[in-house]
């Protein structure tokens, strides 16, 4: 348990919240530009690949720097974990955006605060896959 706190009290952690901070945001803000031309449902899987693209970018300079693969694999390992970590965006997105916010706030602010929930949801299990997976460094 106590490795397990470690973890999520390291600075890699802070740098770790801080880019995906920045890749939230990117994500959350284009959602609102694709709602313009596509439903709530597509325009949050859309912005997920906004979002993924940033992640990738700051982790991999910033947060976890050089690990045991290659760039390509580095990106596939990513674009993997996220595959694992969108259900988890969407559903959540959809159950607060769509179903449950609607019926206290404005659908439009119910959407905004339901993505942003969504985006949230899987920050600790991204964080320890793309640690020991995606960007993993072998022991010397």
């Amino acid at each position: 348990m106590k490795t397990l706190t470690n973890l999520f009290l390291s600075r890699e952690f802070l740098k770790f919240l801080a880019a995906g901070g920045t890749a939230a945001a990117a994500q959350w803000l284009s959602r609102f530009a694709f709602s313009q031309f596509v439903d709530f449902a597509w325009a949050v899987a859309l912005a997920y690949f906004v979002g993924l693209t940033t992640a990738f970018v700051l982790n991999k300079r910033f947060v976890f720097g050089a690990s045991d693969r290659t760039l390509t694999q580095e990106m596939t390992y990513f674009a993997l974990v996220n595959a694992v970590s969108f259900p988890i965006v969407w559903v959540v997105s959809i159950a607060f955006g769509e179903h449950l916010l609607p019926q206290v706030m404005s659908k439009p602010l119910a959407e905004a605060i339901g993505n942003g929930i969504g985006i949230i949801a899987p920050v600790g299990l991204s964080f320890v896959l793309h640690k020991f997976f995606t960007f993993r460094k072998m022991a010397p």
